[in-house]
């Protein structure tokens, strides 16, 4: 913080929010008292926010799938930026109308780009539940098998995800959420193309990781609403965190649970 003049463009905006230590914040607050510049830019830069706030919910708001939890993976995918992406930092030195510029690409960008290709796109696929209690899910069958999401709505994930020629067999159709642990079914929030074999991270991978979530929250060590949650933000670091490794256990890459997709002729 400078303690000459004025107040830096960073220091203002992470007094905003919230981020300057609490002696940081008292002399700021002591400047800002007696110096009228900083305190207007300080206001300009609130009224920056603001109409931010403003235009992503009039214009972005709409584009997000509506239901349970879209909005909190959203927020968890922001936050994220924030460690990943050091533009966002940097946005904080910028003035005031490059600001909001780059604040609503930053957004943007962190929404639509999932960071690997076997992560669905959070904006298309936040996830989706039904509400179910977490005895009425483990009285169900442990397994998914036999589910076959309908051609219609196989297609129309294609579409969403823009793979115009499919090759049978290359992708599971695969839920976000899996039924088994409260997912919800044929709702297109909810499913998205994942590689079936050939990626590192398959969906024979994450099948695995289904059936060790269920057992811990069929055991109590966890509850159906965190598993949830877990999968849906990112499911590839739910399963380094559960089974305590950095890339698929060898045996998983074999797991063959659920099919995949044949082609839209054969559903």
């Amino acid at each position: 913080m400078r303690h000459d003049s004025h107040l830096s463009q960073a220091d203002l905006m992470m007094g905003i929010d919230g981020e300057l230590s609490r002696s940081q914040q008292a002399e700021a607050d002591r400047h800002l008292a007696q110096c009228e510049a900083c305190s207007a830019r300080r206001t300009e830069l609130e009224e920056t926010i603001r109409k931010f706030t403003a235009e992503h919910r009039s214009r972005l708001d709409p584009l997000i799938p509506p239901g349970a939890g879209s909005a909190a993976l959203l927020r968890a995918r922001m936050s994220q930026a924030r460690a990943v992406h050091p533009q966002f930092r940097l946005a904080r030195s910028l003035a005031p109308a490059a600001l909001l510029f780059a604040v609503a690409a930053l957004v943007l960008t962190s929404r639509m780009q999932p960071a690997n290709p076997s992560l669905p796109n959070a904006g298309l696929t936040p996830g989706a539940t039904r509400v179910v209690s977490r005895e009425a899910a483990c009285s169900l069958p442990a397994a998914d098998e036999g589910r076959t999401v309908p051609a219609a709505l196989a297609r129309q994930v294609f579409a969403r995800y823009q793979i115009a020629h499919p090759r049978p067999k290359e992708y599971e159709i695969d839920y976000l959420v899996s039924p088994a642990l409260g997912g919800a079914e044929d709702d297109i929030r909810n499913v998205w193309p994942l590689p079936y074999r050939d990626a590192e991270w398959n969906s024979r991978v994450k099948d695995a990781l289904e059936d060790h979530l269920r057992t811990l929250v069929c055991g109590g060590q966890i509850d159906l609403a965190a598993a949830q949650q877990e999968i849906a933000a990112d499911w590839i670091a739910a399963y380094q965190k559960y089974f305590r490794t950095s890339r698929p256990i060898a045996a998983h890459a074999l797991f063959v649970k659920d099919s995949p997709w044949e082609g839209l002729s054969d559903q």
